[in-house]
């Protein structure tokens, strides 16, 4: 599998806290220091010659309909080559932690996610993948993890409804927990150390054709 990045192309990634990593404060402007800023270093590194531009969309806390609300904003009017959407961890952590009432049921998480992929699609000439969420959690009979399930099958249904690529970062996390314990990979089953970033970044990137 060759890149499928070409020359001079514009990458986006948005979603939650997990893609912002900081992105809006110094020193860590503008890409933040998670996977994004990671990924862009690869693909310095390893394709130095295409001059690809790499955007952080992220915002802390965000759920799906957080995006719905600054999709025209962040997503129509920037109109990327590319566009990597990570979002769904905190629609189910609300009913866990936090505030009960910013929870995203899974019939609205579904019609929002299909909302702003026909927008999209109507709207851009973006190439899109869509990055399922995971939950650094090994027992998958935890109520947290149990839950997200249901979003993660939720996002692979509407990849296939729309003929889009799914990520799954879940198979990667759990792999990683057979050499390390999750207190390794994320800071609260959630967000990622910076090890767990770097996961991230290479689990994208390999479904990318990226090679070192």
């Amino acid at each position: 599998m060759t890149l499928i990045f070409k020359a001079k192309q514009t990458i986006e990634f948005i979603g939650d806290s997990v893609t912002d990593s900081g992105r809006r404060e110094e020193p860590a402007a503008p890409l933040g220091n998670g996977y994004v800023c990671k990924i862009q270093q690869l693909l310095l590194a390893g394709y130095p010659e295409l001059g690809l531009s790499v955007l952080n969309r992220g915002v802390n806390g965000d759920r799906v309909t957080s995006l719905r609300d600054r999709w025209a904003e962040d997503v129509i009017a920037v109109n990327p080559d590319w566009l990597f959407i990570l979002i769904g961890i905190n629609d189910v952590w609300r009913f866990f932690e936090f505030d009960r009432q910013e929870a995203v049921a899974l019939p609205e998480f579904e019609k929002v996610y299909r909302g702003i992929l026909k927008d999209m699609l109507a709207n851009t000439q973006s190439q899109v993948r869509l990055v399922s969420p995971f939950l650094a959690e090994p027992n998958p009979e935890d109520p947290f993890r149990a839950m997200l399930t249901d979003y993660q099958d939720a996002i692979d249904l509407l990849g296939e409804e729309f003929e889009l690529p799914v990520i799954h970062l879940q198979p990667a996390f759990d792999w990683a927990m057979l050499s390390q314990p999750a207190s390794f990979w994320t800071a609260d089953r959630v967000h990622p150390t910076d090890t767990g970033h770097m996961l991230i970044a290479l689990t994208i990137l390999r479904t990318c054709g990226f090679r070192l």
